[in-house]
């Protein structure tokens, strides 16, 4: 038990459900006060799942019967996968697995990103070890079959660097997980099953492929028919997407072929980010990519394709009717999910306080297509439990019966 003075670190889910927000604490259960003497009568909490460390990866997947997992590391770094059972009478958060108490998963390197691809029952987990043995940054792999799990750990591709970034996407191909090494190249490692691993160094195999950025954030998606895109910062901190594309056999090469294109975004109009600003990208309905990311004014922006091009959207500053929306914090996270029908996307930030006393609580959620959008504090209206700032909270977002965030809270 825990009453509410004490500060700790642990993950909070905001939601929207039948149409109003409320939030959890997914570690942590509201309890009756004790009737004692001693008891000041406040509420009493009762911890459910092991709390996170300040600086903790953070990964999220749902379905739409409302099955979720989320993904982060406890105080002894070890990979924690939380469960909500909707089956459950009253629907909660009952259980937990501890990966390397149960399986032997190597421990999580401080601040190791999380990504998390497939399905529940499906799941695979990826993230960076502390290599307590072997200097570290090897990068780990937690399979599930029927909610049983098992771990794979990469030893040949490059390790990777202290601050990168991971994101992984599935094809009928295998698992393709993306991320920098020391030297700031973007890695393709493949899971391919029983064929086991397969690594690209991408910046050195794609002609023309510019560096990432030092503080280069990236992310990856599945775009049309098929297609890979990764998308990063470049050392002008201008977003580039790389696309890969298999061009189909000929009589004269019947076999066909693999390209990656590189394109930069910055020649159709989109700003250059702030520096290390996280990227996020959805697809329409129609399968074109959709990108956002916060600008040098931490302001949030959208580059997306529309079948015949590419076009930019201040998102941030025409929002409201050209109103606008708070500029995200220092070093804010930044996540986007789309609705289930994919007619509209939502985004979310932390805004930065109007009082820098206030601490930064103000989760913003931005909502809409094409060049209408609106936003909503859900900080303000909510309450919410302050942001992790100290160690910057990752934001993560999916969509189940509707859209649900996930932040560390330092309460």
């Amino acid at each position: 038990m825990r009453r509410m003075a004490e500060k700790v670190f642990s993950i909070i889910e905001v939601a929207e459900q039948d149409g109003k927000w409320g939030y959890s604490d997914i570690n942590f259960s509201e309890g009756e006060a004790p009737d004692s003497p001693e008891s000041d009568g406040g509420p009493v909490w009762r911890q459910v799942s092991p709390v996170a460390i300040a600086g903790s990866g953070l990964a999220a997947v749902g379905s739409t019967e409302d099955d979720r997992r989320v993904f982060y590391q406890d105080l002894n770094r070890s990979l924690v996968g939380a469960s909500y059972e909707p089956s459950l009478p009253d629907g909660r958060w009952d259980g937990y697995r501890v990966f390397t108490t149960e399986i032997g998963a190597p421990t999580a390197d401080a601040g190791s990103a999380l990504a998390v691809t497939g399905h529940v029952g499906g799941l695979g987990v990826y993230y960076f070890d502390d290599g307590r043995l072997d200097g570290g940054r090897r990068l780990v792999r937690l399979e599930e079959r029927s909610r049983e799990w098992t771990y794979d750990v990469s030893d040949d591709a490059p390790r990777g660097s202290s601050i990168s970034p991971l994101s992984a996407v599935t094809t009928e191909e295998g698992e393709y997980v993306y991320y920098l090494d020391g030297r700031s190249h973007i890695v393709e490692a493949s899971w391919l099953g029983t064929e086991g691993w397969s690594v690209d160094d991408l910046t050195s195999g794609i002609e023309v492929c510019p560096t990432p950025a030092p503080l280069s954030r990236l992310t990856a998606g599945i775009c049309g028919t098929g297609s890979r895109c990764v998308y990063f910062l470049d050392e002008s901190d201008r977003p580039v997407q790389l696309e890969r594309t298999v061009i189909e056999g000929t009589k004269k090469r019947p076999e066909g072929r693999v390209v990656w294109q590189v394109r930069s975004l910055s020649v159709y109009g989109a700003p250059a980010a702030a520096a290390g600003s996280r990227l996020a990208v959805l697809l329409t309905a129609e399968g074109h990519p959709q990108l956002y990311y916060l600008d040098a004014d931490r302001m949030v922006v959208e580059v997306g394709f529309n079948g015949r091009g590419w076009g930019v959207n201040r998102v941030g500053v025409n929002a409201d009717d050209g109103a606008g929306t708070p500029a995200a914090a220092a070093g804010s996270s930044l996540a986007a999910v789309a609705r289930a029908d994919r007619s509209a996307a939502q985004v979310y930030y932390l805004g930065a306080a109007d009082d820098p006393g206030e601490g930064d609580n103000r989760l913003i959620e931005l909502q809409g297509s094409g060049y209408t959008w609106t936003s909503h504090s859900l900080g303000a209206e909510l309450n919410l439990p302050a942001v992790a700032t100290g160690a910057p909270s990752p934001i993560t977002a999916i969509c189940t019966s509707g859209p649900r965030v996930y932040y560390t809270s330092e309460e």
